[in-house]
């Protein structure tokens, strides 16, 4: 989403690329031991990036992620330089230390409004108890400090619902602007595809195939019930020997491994439906994106942002999460109503060219960045 935001934002104005990789920057063990006690504020970045903003005279400073290396730091280095500064909140790291707002197969709240210390016990940034205290001492340092009062001058939440736990966890509600994610219109740049194209009795998944995504949940929908379609999955992850060894002899699952994006929109634009089975409350996926802008419906389990996205029965449905029977029924509806999924098709294509086109999302986001260069002006008085 960066790359996409910034080729954007050259249409009009120029937008320059300040970036650090984490597997260049963090080589050796003393590299790591440094980074335990800079996670939460690194000077050096700090002088890094004001070095970077110097004497350039940019309107407004966009960062999309700090964590590890850069830190809230940045946020200082900017307003020393006069800079405006906007952060965009692609997932909870701010609120949660795994940034997922979710531990052992379900939604986990203990540091929206609790402390981050409290997810430290159960390790659940990367099953490391001391890799959790990390993060969670990032978390409550700024907390303690009210860092999120001062900088950065906004905050981009990609919905509503991201915004209302990002206020509950103790940002500031005046500050938080919405703007959802976008991609280029899929048929207005592909000859090959279109909204009209003939539906195959495929019922599709493309992701990361781990705990988190409810991948499980549709093969065993499909093992136990044997819909009369084909599954499709396409993607990998820490889940797929299991899930694929378990559905082995199926001829009703197809699995395709990882397919290209042009792959993936064809897949689309032919299946009757894309299954988003999460269990997480996710940030703002852009396959439901992709889903809609090609004309196919989405089946969402009822959680988060993705049943916010997806309109239950105008452009998809929705089902109990981790209600295998209720899928079930949900999916019998698509496969016996293809009229109807045909029209929910289009409206999903029609949700997207009114939501999230590239030149909507460009008159946000100038919007966003005049209020952040407002808002910076009254901080810096205050």
């Amino acid at each position: 989403m960066v790359n996409q935001e910034q080729e954007l934002l050259n249409e009009k104005h120029k937008a320059d690329l300040f970036f650090v990789e984490n597997s260049k920057e963090i080589n050796s063990l003393s590299d790591r031991f440094k980074l335990l006690f800079r996670t939460h504020y690194n000077k050096e970045s700090k002088h890094r990036v004001k070095d970077f903003l110097a004497g350039k005279n940019y309107d407004v400073m966009h960062v999309h992620n700090f964590f590890p290396i850069l830190s809230p730091s940045i946020f200082d280095a900017a307003r020393e330089q006069g800079v405006p500064s906007v952060m965009s909140l692609h997932n909870f790291r701010l609120i949660h230390p795994n940034g997922l707002l979710f531990y052992n197969g379900k939604p986990d709240l203990r540091s929206v409004k609790g402390s981050a210390y409290r997810c430290v016990p159960d390790g659940v940034y990367r099953n490391s108890m001391l890799q959790t205290a990390v993060v969670a001492h990032m978390i409550e340092y700024h907390r303690k400090k009210q860092t999120w009062r001062r900088v950065p001058s906004a905050f981009i939440a990609l919905s509503e619902f991201s915004k209302d736990l990002f206020i509950e966890g103790g940002l500031p509600e005046d500050r938080i602007f919405i703007k959802p994610n976008f991609i280029k219109d899929p048929i207005q740049n592909n000859d090959t595809l279109s909204l009209n194209q003939e539906k195959k009795n495929e019922f599709l998944y493309v992701g990361r195939i781990s705990d988190e995504k409810g991948v499980e949940q549709i093969v065993e929908c499909w093992l136990r019930f044997k819909p009369d379609a084909r599954l499709v999955i396409a993607g990998d992850g820490p889940m797929k020997k299991q899930l694929e060894s378990k559905s082995k002899g199926a001829d009703n699952i197809e699995w395709l491994g990882q397919i290209s994006r042009d792959d993936i929109l064809e897949r689309l634009s032919t299946a009757k439906v894309l299954l988003f089975p999460t269990k997480c409350y996710e940030g703002q996926p852009l396959i439901l994106l992709e889903a809609m802008s090609v004309g196919c419906p989405v089946i969402t389990s009822r959680i988060g942002n993705p049943r916010n996205m997806i309109d239950d029965g105008e452009t998809g449905f929705h089902y109990k999460p981790g209600d295998i029977d209720d899928l079930n029924r949900t999916c019998s509806i698509i496969s016996d109503n293809p009229d109807h999924t045909l029209e929910m098709g289009k409206r999903a294509r029609s949700v997207y060219l009114e939501k999230y086109t590239p030149q909507k999302n460009l008159s946000l986001l100038t919007e966003i960045y005049e209020k952040a260069a407002e808002l910076e002006k009254m901080l810096n008085r205050s």
